[in-house]
Order: C-alpha cells, then sequence, then structure tokens
C-alpha cells in the first residue's frame, strides 16, 4: 500500500539507501575483481554470455523520458554505453571494456565470441527481460530509477571512499600485473572507467529520483523496483 503522503525528495534517497544497505548485508563479496583468476573468469563468462544489454535498458529510458533536460542527459548517456569512440570520443563501449577485462581474466577472444552467442540461461533472461520491460513500461523517472542499484552505489563510493575505491583499482592492478597480463591499461580499464562514468550517470539517477518520484504512487513503485532490480543484479534470487 502507497504512502498517505509522498516523502520530501531527500528523505526519499535516503530511505533507498537504507534498503541498499540492508540488503547489501546479504552479500559477502570483494567490491573490485575477484580473489582468484578462476572465479574471476567465471563471473566474466556469466556476464558475457548471451551478449549485452545495454543498449535495450538505455534506448527504452531514453525513449520513455519526456523532459527535455533529462532526454539529453539520457541519450548522453547511451553514448557512453555505446561507446564514445564511434562519435569522436576516447572511451569504447562498455561492452568491449568487459571484454578486455575478461581477457585478462583468462578468456580468450574464440571464447567470447562463442558466449555472446549462446543462449542466456532461464535465469539470465527472466532478469535481463524483466529490466527491459520496466524501462519500456514504467513510468520514465522510475525507469531511469532501475539504474540506481548499481550506478547510485558507485556514486556514492566515489563521493564518500575515494581512497578506497582508488586503493581497490590499484589492488587490481596488481593482480593481472602478477598473472603476466600484459596490457594493464586494458584489464584495467573496465574499472577506471566505470569508476568515473557511474559517479556522472548515479549523480543524475539520483537527481531524477530526487526531483520527479515525486508522488506516494511513484515512490511505492520505485520502493520495488529497487528491491527487484537489487536482486537481479545480485542473483539473490
Amino acid at each position: 500500500m502507497a504512502a498517505i503522503d509522498a516523502r520530501p525528495g531527500d528523505a526519499f534517497v535516503e530511505e533507498l539507501e537504507q534498503m541498499r544497505d540492508q540488503y547489501g548485508m546479504m552479500q559477502n563479496q570483494p567490491r573490485r575483481g575477484s580473489p582468484t583468476r578462476e572465479q574471476g573468469a567465471a563471473s566474466r563468462r556469466r556476464g558475457l554470455r548471451g551478449g549485452s544489454d545495454n543498449h535495450a535498458f538505455t534506448g527504452e529510458q531514453f525513449l520513455n523520458c519526456t523532459d527535455k533536460t533529462i532526454r539529453r542527459k539520457q541519450l548522453q548517456k547511451s553514448m557512453d554505453e555505446g561507446g564514445q569512440s564511434y562519435f569522436g570520443g576516447p572511451i569504447p563501449s562498455h561492452p568491449t571494456l568487459a571484454k578486455w577485462e575478461a581477457t585478462a581474466y583468462g578468456l580468450t577472444a574464440e571464447e567470447i565470441a562463442q558466449l555472446e552467442q549462446e543462449d542466456l540461461t532461464p535465469e539470465q533472461l527472466i532478469a535481463r527481460g524483466w529490466r527491459i520491460a520496466t524501462c519500456r513500461t514504467a513510468p520514465w523517472p522510475v525507469a531511469i530509477g532501475t539504474s540506481y542499484v548499481g550506478e547510485g552505489g558507485t556514486f556514492l563510493r566515489s563521493v564518500n571512499e575515494p581512497e578506497k575505491v582508488a586503493a581497490e583499482i590499484e589492488a587490481l592492478r596488481k593482480k593481472f600485473e602478477e598473472w603476466d597480463v600484459d596490457d594493464l591499461e586494458k584489464a584495467t580499464a573496465n574499472a577506471r572507467v566505470h569508476a568515473l562514468a557511474d559517479e556522472d550517470h548515479g549523480s543524475h539517477t539520483q537527481n531524477v529520483i530526487r526531483s520527479f518520484i515525486n508522488t506516494p504512487e511513484l515512490q511505492e513503485e520505485m520502493r520495488k523496483t529497487f528491491i527487484l532490480r537489487y536482486y537481479s543484479r545480485s542473483s539473490l534470487f
């Protein structure tokens, strides 16, 4: 049941952060990287299977949005996800970054190509399908809000724990160096770029939630969506 009155924007964002803390306690895993190369490779295989859905959900978020300023920001986000390099910028697509990192964990180009062509697991199909359907059919602030679970967490860590984030990326770099990975810049690019991009994207998503999810009905829908997105992203169901 929806609350009688909508909570002020800052208070509602804080409520979501309390939910993040609550569900975050269910996980016990390193912030960045994996303890062993084998565990890292297994995780990257799961992520690469069936290819990337970045264009699908960011595209739906953009198409759904009716606010001109936010819509422009969403278009910029789609360009970031899809690769600034296509538009004269320096950063390749996020799927490309993921492949570079997977290579550092020991996957070959042939294995990556095969994984991208494989069918999704039933669990992946449900999780990805739900995300894309939500971005297509939910009110546009809630659709954009689905990104807050991941990007919001990175944004807050970049603001509140910049030294820890930098240390984790450096530790990842040293781990790849110990494994004799040839190109350490490419190997760590996924972590480095997301630390910067998600700081910008997470701040944007938080502002959308604060400013546009401003009715009891929208806030209740955002609560449910936040929980479902957290579960699907964290493989908790």
